[in-house]
């Protein structure tokens, strides 16, 4: 396993929320940044769309600990579709970031050419894997305040399974109620430890440059370790990219593999955004215990879920209490209690929203430079204000609204879910880069997986469903060997 990043903890993949010391943290999250070796400056959620909107926008203004934006100068940047579009240089990339959060995709999300007993298999396999809970936050009285507010506007027009519930998300719970946020190293287990004894050899900052083909397969990966320039080819029966939504299409296209959907059908939900204070009335003291915030390690208090459910609610509804964004927020005077509201819309899918590879120039880390195309159309507009909706139904429930958090639509690539780039497909039409397996078509010993697989428009988060369709992937790999 090679990756171009650095190795953040002694075990390989471990999410940074769960190093105890804040500088130690701050430095896990830096090393991640590839060329911004340095602290962001933290920004509202108002001021960084607002800039966007006004054309004042820069790379420190949108960028987020621990991930550097793929525009690298601010010209690059104003010319980006997906200008917040971001990812994480290190062992594990996102995965030792994300913000754990794992529903499962709703009925129009789902990806319809796979076998329900597959699908339902790989995802029960996903969440195991993942140790997903709906009990990561200990109940409390502002908690089940918020959550019966959402579930009196919303759980009439939700089917059974999917009424307003606690987010899923993937976290490890010692039997005192302890957390461990999942990262890659809780799925590789004992391989994510230094000479581990299971034979799998992890190489930081060493960047695969091109893969080499002959006669239907991969021949060879050309790797070259970033500080000493040394190249190396590897040989394997199998040969799998895992390496984001952009970076895997980017290999693939600099290795003369080039799909006519490589790259194209990118998706990434817009996201409206909203903040309120929680009214201390609509709270009952006596449904359970008050927050207390004595030992926590950050300020979430718990994580709410308005599922997807077409067509009673097209959307997908994360409300936090207190912020788990790794946006600052401001409020007036000093609330006891935060709910943040994030709603989230389908995209329409389009083959021109796609990633433009550039044949000469080149990016920081040496591959050729990736340009985004991608535009919101009249559909998209008006799903946005239909979810702005939606979300004005719980803000007028909750509370008093913070004045800088008035339902704010994120500049474009915020959420970091982007998708479809290998979107894998029923057959070899121009339409997909690979089948359900994520093997590359054209290609017997070539595997892709990741966000960039799901084909589908969805609005939730799509980590589940990535784990999911790489159990399917190892599944299928395990019988070809």
């Amino acid at each position: 396993m090679i990756d171009a990043g650095p190795r953040l903890t002694a075990n390989a993949g471990m999410h940074v929320k769960n190093i105890a010391d804040e500088k130690e943290r701050e430095l896990a999250q830096i090393k991640s940044q590839g060329p911004h070796q340095k602290p962001y400056p933290l920004v509202t959620v108002a001021e960084r769309a607002t800039a966007v909107q006004e054309g004042r926008i820069n790379l420190d203004l949108l960028a987020r600990p621990g991930t550097h934006l793929i525009s690298e100068t601010e010209t690059e940047l104003r010319n980006n579709g997906l200008p917040a579009a971001a990812y994480s240089t290190n062992i594990g990339g996102m995965g030792a970031h994300w913000t754990c959060a794992c529903p499962r995709p709703g009925n129009a999300e789902k990806i319809p050419f796979i076998p329900d007993d597959e699908y339902e298999e790989a995802f029960s396999r996903a969440e195991e894997l993942l140790y997903v809970t709906q009990h990561a936050f200990p109940e409390s009285a502002e908690g089940m305040a918020i959550q019966k507010i959402l579930g009196g506007l919303f759980n009439p027009q939700l089917s059974k399974d999917r009424k307003v519930q606690p987010m899923p998300v993937a976290c490890k719970l010692d039997e005192s109620g302890n957390q461990y946020w999942v990262g890659p190293d809780i799925i590789l287990g004992n391989l994510s430890q230094p000479g581990n004894k299971e034979g799998l050899e992890i190489w930081p900052e060493t960047i695969c440059w091109k893969l080499e083909t002959a006669d239907g397969e991969i021949s060879k990966a050309l790797v070259e370790e970033i500080k000493t320039k040394e190249r190396t080819a590897i040989k394997a029966k199998i040969y799998i990219l895992a390496c984001d939504a952009f970076r895997t299409p980017q290999l693939l296209w600099a290795s003369g593999i080039r799909p006519k959907a490589l790259g194209h059908y990118l998706n990434e939900h817009p996201f409206v955004f909203a903040f309120i204070e929680l009214a201390d009335k609509l709270v009952d003291k006596s449904s359970g215990p008050e927050y207390n915030p004595a030992g926590r390690k950050d300020q979430t208090i718990g994580v709410f879920w308005v599922p997807f459910d077409s067509p009673g609610h097209q959307f997908h509804a994360q409300i936090m209490h207190m912020d788990l964004s790794p946006l600052k927020i401001e409020t007036h005077g000093d609330p006891k209690h935060i709910v943040g509201l994030g709603w989230g819309c389908v995209k329409e899918i389009r083959f021109d929203d796609h990633i433009e590879f550039s044949e000469t120039e080149k990016d920081f880390f040496g591959m050729p430079k990736m340009n985004i195309r991608f535009s919101l159309t009249e559909r998209d507009l008006a799903e946005i204000e239909t979810a702005k909706q939606m979300q004005r139904k719980a803000l007028n429930a909750f509370g008093k609204e913070i004045r800088e958090g008035q339902q704010t639509l994120m500049p474009s690539g915020t959420s970091l879910h982007t998708q479809g780039t290998v979107r894998m497909g029923e057959q070899d039409d121009g339409e997909s880069v690979c089948n359900s397996y994520g093997r590359v078509w054209g290609y017997d010993n070539l595997f892709v997986g990741g966000n960039g697989v799901i084909p589908m428009a969805t609005t939730s988060n799509p980590t589940l469903t990535s784990v999911a369709m790489a159990v399917r992937s190892a599944g299928k790999i395990v019988s070809l060997l």
